[in-house]
């Protein structure tokens, strides 16, 4: 048995009953609560696939959890659960998401990452998972502290070269909230024109399509104060995928505004909130682009009403442009659109 294997046992069963995780595992919740004292069976935690390649000896993980100040085992030696009470947010500023993990990524490493970038020890690390159980890049890992997650993002440290993007869970959630409120909203939208189209076509009403098109454009370019982050002083060699690499890892980056070699550009984020983020984290930093350190500020006032109606006609333009169809109508011309013979004469050979 290698010396490891006991704390390995004790990370990842305690990674279990963790904030990031515990709160929102409902089979782990679910058998929790089949106990009055909110005790989980050994066997149960014993027989998930990732304690399956740590040990499958019982004793040896009952022995390891009794060693746990976050854990606690019953008397029998059966049973384990978390010593501490749920936190009543489940949004904990102790928790850290992180996005641009390479696929051999494993908690260890993430583990080792952060103790050799600062000594911050991780409480528990989640590597985020696609349907088909691959890793998808992004992790969930908690801290000691509000702190540390905020000191982590302020420094943002490099995995090699490469850029990591650094968020509270709250600012994630927050995001995602959004992005998912903004779908349904759309969506919604949706249905209800197709509705109201074929009601329409049923009461032998005009189709009124283009105007539905035109209404829901309308909603769609809408100016978004406070995302247009502007920088000037960056070095030279840059590319616009480098740009927005750098800039990504305060947010969702939804346009760069750059030309390769130039020294000034901007970038436009999803959410007024990241854009200040990344205000205040690259401003404190003094964090170098191309080995010199840009000064940056948001658009306000006019400068950043007429960037939105440069913007707003852009997208009109692009709109306008994917609504034209070719010059033949779908599937080419129309059937027996030339008559047999055509316009084509028969010519005799000679």
């Amino acid at each position: 048995m290698s010396e490891e294997t006991p704390n390995q046992i004790l990370k990842q069963v305690e990674y279990y009953f963790s904030d990031s995780n515990f709160p929102r595992d409902k089979f782990l919740r679910a058998e929790a609560a089949k106990n009055v004292d909110n005790y989980i069976s050994i066997d149960v935690i014993a027989s998930f696939n990732r304690m399956k390649t740590i040990s499958t000896d019982l004793q040896l993980i009952t022995d390891a959890l009794k060693k746990s100040t976050r854990l606690q085992v019953s008397e029998d030696g059966k049973m384990v659960r978390r010593l501490d009470p749920l936190p009543e947010n489940i949004d904990c500023g102790k928790t850290l998401y992180s996005k641009g993990w390479p696929e051999d990524t494993t908690i260890e490493k993430v583990q080792e990452f952060f103790n050799a970038n600062g000594g911050y020890k991780t409480v528990s690390v989640r590597l985020r998972k696609k349907t088909d159980k691959t890793f998808k890049g992004s992790l969930l890992a908690d801290f000691e502290s509000e702190e540390i997650v905020n000191k982590i993002i302020s420094e943002a440290p490099k995995l090699g070269e490469k850029e990591l993007i650094y968020q509270t869970f709250k600012q994630f959630s927050d995001e995602k909230k959004e992005e998912k409120e903004k779908y349904l909203a759309s969506s919604n939208g949706d249905k209800k024109r197709k509705a109201k189209k074929e009601a329409d076509r049923e009461n032998g009403e005009d189709d009124d399509s283009e105007n539905v098109d035109a209404s829901k454009q309308q909603e769609e370019e809408e100016m978004v104060p406070g995302v247009i982050l502007c920088f000037k002083g960056v070095g030279k060699g840059l590319h616009r995928g480098d740009i927005k690499e750098i800039f990504s890892q305060y947010g969702d980056v939804q346009f760069v505004g750059y030309n390769g070699d130039d020294e000034n550009g901007s970038v436009r984020y999803k959410t007024a909130e990241s854009c200040k983020r990344a205000l205040e984290s690259l401003t404190e930093t003094k964090k170098e682009i191309g080995g010199q350190v840009p000064t940056y500020n948001v658009l306000e006032g006019e400068e950043e009403k007429k960037e939105w109606e440069k913007i707003l006609e852009r997208k009109k333009a692009a709109a306008k442009n994917g609504n034209k169809k070719g010059g033949f109508k779908k599937g080419g011309f129309k059937k027996g659109g030339f008559k047999k013979g055509g316009n084509f004469k028969k010519v005799k050979k000679e």
